[in-house]
């Protein structure tokens, strides 16, 4: 994924954004969580122990995004 490619489209959950990709015909998903520092917010990768049920809740939305794009 180049740096200026977006998403098609993304799900959050509180702090925790799954972002769904496509690649050619296939699709890939990331987890970051926004947080605060300072007057700025910021992404990471890693999920505290109260994101992981928002984790699962967006990625459950992805799954169901990606599952309506393929073909029948």
């Amino acid at each position: 994924m180049a740096k200026n490619d977006k998403p098609v489209r993304k799900f959050r959950v509180g702090y925790v954004t799954a972002a769904v990709w496509k690649n050619g015909e296939f699709f890939n998903v990331t987890v970051t969580r926004s947080y605060k520092d300072g007057d700025e917010w910021k992404d990471t990768d890693s999920l505290g122990s109260g994101d992981l049920m928002n984790a699962v809740r967006a990625l459950q939305r992805a799954e169901d995004f990606i599952a309506d794009q393929q073909p029948a």
